[in-house]
């Protein structure tokens, strides 16, 4: 028992001190699932990396039970790399480092069948042994809800320096994005912004339409928390980015509202935290 005490004191010793070495961690949430979450964590990453971070944007899929990071950046049939009790991650487009529990599968198809201390002792031991580099910007995937996953993250993540908060426009997505803003303020992380998916739809006329309401103003409204992008409907939000190919690569961004939106979104986040850079 004592032996079991001091080495789980041990890696949360190095968890702490590891994210500690990188100065902007960000915790992606939506409190409800099929809101495009883990696409928006994909496409923050791919903005901060098109912003100038490219090669320092690092993503942990904390969503143990439906990894989809590596999926969403076509990085899915990579293996990590281990030395000794070092882990390397994968890395994706635009040098994007990736920490999945899918990279532990051997078949994507196999569920993960883990209860709650598993799973917040899996992203302990992920913190404390990955080697992240010149990682300057962490962003962490989320499951839906408020669980063991996002508890164990903040409380091995140090210094967490805010988070996003992602949702729909529906009624329904608005009551439990009260609850996921509610939690941030109760584990004291700062709310740096919130993001509408399927915002509208953009007519060949040019029009935008809100098929699903407008729920996110709601949420200013009632919480004071910003939006800092509107995503609209797009193949962006659908597929991986490989098969659609990777607007942030092009300087136009191919004229990408889903992609200018991103930027935008990082722009504010940057500047929210740190002034718009990065030491």
């Amino acid at each position: 028992m004592a032996e079991t005490l001091r080495k789980e004191a041990e890696m949360k010793a190095k968890a702490l001190k590891k994210t500690g070495e990188i100065p902007v961690k960000i915790i992606v949430l939506s409190g409800k699932g099929g809101v495009g979450k883990s696409i928006t964590t994909a496409n923050l990453a791919l903005a901060f990396s098109k912003l100038g971070y490219r090669g320092k944007v690092a993503i942990l899929d904390g969503d143990i039970h439906g990894p989809s990071i590596p999926m969403y950046l076509g990085i899915d049939n990579k293996q990590l790399g281990a030395e000794g009790d070092k882990i390397f991650p994968v890395e994706g487009p635009m040098g994007i480092k990736v920490v999945s529990a899918s990279y532990f599968l051997p078949k994507q198809e196999l569920p993960i069948i883990w209860r709650g201390p598993l799973k917040v002792k899996f992203i302990r031991d992920m913190l404390a042994s990955v080697e992240w580099g010149e990682t300057r910007i962490l962003l962490i995937d989320t499951p839906p809800g408020t669980g063991d996953e996002i508890q164990g993250i903040t409380q091995y993540v140090n210094r967490m320096s805010g988070a996003v908060v992602v949702t729909a426009p529906s009624d329904a997505s608005l009551n439990v994005v009260k609850r996921a803003i509610t939690f941030l303020k109760i584990v004291k992380v700062p709310l740096l912004g919130i993001i509408e998916n399927f915002s509208f739809v953009r007519c060949p006329s040019g029009e935008e339409k809100r098929i699903m309401g407008d729920g996110g103003r709601k949420v200013e409204e009632a919480l004071g928390g910003k939006i800092i992008a509107s995503i609209p409907y797009d193949p962006l939000l659908a597929n991986p980015i490989t098969e659609i190919g990777n607007p942030y690569e092009v300087e136009d961004l191919r004229g990408d509202p889903a992609a200018r939106a991103f930027i935008s979104a990082a722009k504010m986040i940057l500047e929210e935290m740190n002034g718009g850079k990065i030491d």
